[in-house]
């Protein structure tokens, strides 16, 4: 049986001495380099699947792929940069030197995918991406960049500094910048590049700050930029609307918000970081409870004066509870109730409406009732909306 560390290190050997663009036989050089290079390649996932086939412990894979792992790596890393060059003046001919030798670099990028995928439990991801690796990732995505810049340069100036977020996470591509980006990081960008691409080729293909921020949301987008720009623009709005009750009813709009969109499993920017979403729940949780406190205060105060109205200045109504809830559903549907926070709408109601039978009036209960109308309760306003009609007839007439 054999073992992939000697194809490993007659692949290792087989590039030691690249060709040099001034030497008369650098054709020969280079496809003897391309015939060992490609032969090592296949011997090493041969070696592999024998392994596999003879039962070999589980350790000594890991190890294997390990080894394997960082020899590729850092020979890939010393890959000249001029193989990875796309030839633009003239087409590659088949018998031109470099065109061995980018195929070279596309064969390592095929063992690389080989060992991540078949082994992925032993293969560390964590860790940074060969040179190779990214640079053949960089010009798949680059058509599909410059078309996004476009796009972006097109759309709503409202989420502006949001897009320039974005593109500038693929400057990390640059190849004149030190590669820091690992195998997760990479995955992201390509997934964030096709789901925008994906957005940008249906025919209403608008883009929102709403619309951006719900497929970070969705892809988990957990950088620490993006996270603090969430919580910046979260508190912007806090300070734009006017009491407490309100804040806490847009906190908690978001929270329903997050927990219902959908996330792509095993996706993230930053893969050892808890998720967007978590980290943004967690953050909603204490600006509500600061929020929550303040409030404490404010309605001990309102409470003490609408406590102290008389008992008879209740007004009587012949509804119940959830006809009560409806009606003040509808006013509220038909813009005759204006106000944006219905907490204090429904502390109020309670406070000044005796309801029929004296039945037991509980904030939280007619809360309930106010989001959840039953279908014979949409039949009672119906025929009360009837009446009022027929009687506002009447009383013309008069």
């Amino acid at each position: 049986m054999r073992t992939p560390l000697l194809p490993l290190q007659q692949l290792l050997e087989s590039l030691q001495h690249p060709p040099r663009p001034d030497d008369p036989a650098v054709y020969e050089i280079a496809s003897f380099m391309h015939r060992q290079s490609l032969t090592a390649i296949e011997d090493i996932t041969i070696a592999f699947d024998e392994c596999l086939a003879a039962g070999v412990s589980e350790a000594t894979i890991r190890k294997y792929v390990r080894i394997c792992q960082e020899k590729i790596t850092t020979l890939c890393n010393d890959v000249p940069f001029s193989w990875l060059e796309v030839e633009t003046a003239a087409p590659v001919q088949y018998d031109e030197w470099r065109y061995l030798c980018n195929d070279i670099c596309h064969q390592l990028e095929d063992l690389i995918i080989y060992l991540m995928f078949t082994y992925a439990k032993y293969y560390n991801k964590m860790a940074i991406a060969p040179n190779v690796y990214r640079e053949l990732m960089r010009q798949r995505i680059n058509p599909g960049l410059s078309v996004i810049r476009n796009w972006f340069n097109e759309k709503d100036e409202g989420c502006r500094e949001l897009q320039q977020m974005l593109l500038n996470l693929y400057d990390a591509f640059d190849p004149q910048l030190p590669n820091r980006m690992n195998y997760y990081q990479l995955d992201f960008l390509r997934e964030l590049q096709q789901a925008l691409l994906k957005h940008w080729a249906q025919e209403d293909n608008s883009l929102d700050h709403g619309t951006l921020q719900q497929l970070l949301f969705t892809l988990n987008f957990n950088s620490t930029d993006y996270y603090h720009y969430c919580t910046s623009y979260i508190s912007q709005q806090l300070m734009e609307l006017p009491d407490v009750h309100t804040q806490l009813d847009l906190l908690s709009f978001i929270h329903k918000t997050l927990s219902q969109l959908p996330v792509k499993p095993g996706l993230a920017y930053s893969y050892d970081s808890p998720s967007i979403i978590s980290l943004l729940k967690e953050w909603l949780l204490v600006e509500t409870k600061y929020l929550q406190t303040r409030r404490k205060g404010n309605t001990g105060r309102h409470a003490k004066k609408l406590n102290s109205l008389p008992e008879n200045f209740k007004l009587q109504t012949s509804l119940t509870l959830p006809e009560l809830a409806a009606l003040f559903r509808v006013l509220k549907e038909a813009g005759v109730v204006e106000n944006r926070n219905m907490q204090d709408v429904f502390r109020l109601i309670s406070l000044c409406f005796s309801i029929q039978k004296k039945e037991a009036f509980e904030g939280s209960l007619f809360q309930s009732y106010y989001y959840h109308i039953a279908p014979e309760t949409y039949k009672k306003m119906e025929d009360l909306a009837h009446n009022i009609v027929r009687k506002t007839f009447q009383l013309r007439k008069e």
